[in-house]
């Protein structure tokens, strides 16, 4: 029978008017009724800017009558025990951070900013900009802490630890919408952008589109005009996932960077950041000696660049012979960056465009092996989902080819109709 709603169950749920059971990652009714389940956690409407902005003191008197030391979330001793934990010089943890805020922080320093980064530390830009940061923003500590406590909670096997990390998250929402308008731009920036970061690794499919908003945050501060390090990475973490955005959504980007911001703020990620624009579709007769994981995974973005056009411009797959030979080739440099290379984090995007093209069974279990061991060594959903959305492209791929000799299904299409959301390619 129809439930009141809460505030704890998932998405659909709530919409429904159903009582939720609150199972992670899906709830039992939506699995048992087939229903896509939306995730949980809170939602976010970006709205244009109202009125004048609100003071600093009484934002900083509502900071301290709602949140204690450092704003997080204070977690009873016998709940969680308290970690040991090695110093690490890379990590900088407030000074008023309670036990247990410490030890995510000190996993998003450790392990977590190593993968989602493309770059080693200790040049990796996550630690050397965002990082810093946390000690001057309530919000973007929160979230990091929330990012910490997800994945933590897959290699602990802990359920209190998503109910730790969905507490961090509305920490970290409403001290957004307390000071968004007083804060410094690129601090609300780096908040929202890693709000975008955790529901693309963690899958949370909460509908909110957080690009919306960094647009926002860009235009009003001027962020695009400033031209130092940090800002440089922020507007670069944006225009990354606006593309592959726009891309799993089938639409424009929302931004007009045209690959200005090259991947990460890194001078050395020009190439890929051109190739990601599909803006520089240069010779691919490079020869694969003396390849470095950056050339090969340049190489792979150019074949995948190619499939996505002919899909694109001409409607041609499999059995074509020129986009089967593209994902030959674009399979083939994937292969050759080791696993455990920073470089594999930017490489979903161009396994997912192969994969789905791939007729060959010996191309598909290497995409099913390559997906399984990405998972192994970052433990995020999203990869178990890329993996699940890539056999149902598969299944209606071959279904086509069986029934007229050739396919010509949309594999971003196709996941939007079948899974009612779009495909994880951040």
């Amino acid at each position: 029978m129809p439930f009141s709603r809460t505030r704890t169950g998932c998405f659909t749920c709530r919409e429904d008017g159903y009582k939720c059971d609150e199972q992670k990652p899906f709830c039992g009714r939506c699995t048992r009724l087939r229903k896509t389940c939306k995730g949980y956690g809170i939602r976010l409407r970006w709205q244009a800017p109202q009125g004048t902005p609100k003071s600093k003191t009484s934002r900083n008197k509502r900071q301290q009558r709602s949140l204690s030391g450092d704003g997080a979330i204070s977690t009873p001793p016998s709940e969680f025990p308290a970690p040991v934990m090695r110093p690490d010089p890379s990590c900088i943890v407030p000074n008023d951070a309670n036990s247990m805020n410490r030890y995510l922080l000190n996993h998003w320093s450790t392990t977590l900013a190593t993968m989602v980064s493309m770059v080693s530390a200790p040049q990796n830009p996550f630690l050397v900009h965002l990082t810093p940061m946390i000690s001057h923003s309530t919000a973007l500590r929160a979230v990091l802490c929330s990012i910490a406590a997800c994945h933590l909670a897959i290699l602990r096997h802990e359920d209190s630890l998503h109910t730790l990390a969905t507490r961090h998250r509305l920490v970290a929402v409403s001290s957004l919408r307390e000071t968004i308008q007083t804060e410094s731009p690129e601090l609300s920036l780096a908040t929202i952008l890693m709000l975008q970061v955790s529901e693309r690794l963690f899958t949370m499919d909460s509908g909110v589109d957080h690009l919306i908003g960094a647009k926002a945050i860009i235009n009003q501060g001027g962020i695009n005009m400033r031209d130092d390090s940090s800002t440089s990475f922020l507007l670069s973490l944006c225009s990354y996932h606006d593309v592959l955005a726009s891309v799993s959504r089938g639409t424009s980007p929302v931004f007009e960077f045209h690959g200005r911001f090259p991947i990460e703020g890194m001078e050395s990620m020009k190439e890929l950041t051109s190739v990601l624009r599909i803006a520089a579709l240069n010779a691919l007769d490079q020869s694969d000696d003396a390849m470095g994981d950056v050339e090969h995974t340049v190489q792979a973005y150019k074949h995948a660049a190619f499939i996505y056009l002919y899909r694109v411009w001409h409607n041609q797959g499999a059995p074509y012979l020129s986009p089967l030979k593209h994902t030959r080739s674009c399979l083939t440099h994937l292969g050759l960056v080791p696993v455990n290379s920073p470089l594999v984090s930017a490489q979903v995007w161009p396994l997912w465009t192969a994969g789905c093209e791939s007729v060959d069974q010996d191309q598909r279990q290497f995409v099913r092996d390559r997906v399984d061991s990405m998972y192994e060594a970052r433990h995020l959903p999203s990869l178990r989902r890329i993996k699940q959305d890539i056999e149902e492209v598969w299944k209606i791929k071959d279904e086509q080819r069986n029934l007229i000799g050739i396919d010509n299904v949309d594999c971003i299409k196709a996941i939007l109709r079948t899974r009612q959301r779009e495909a994880d390619l951040a």
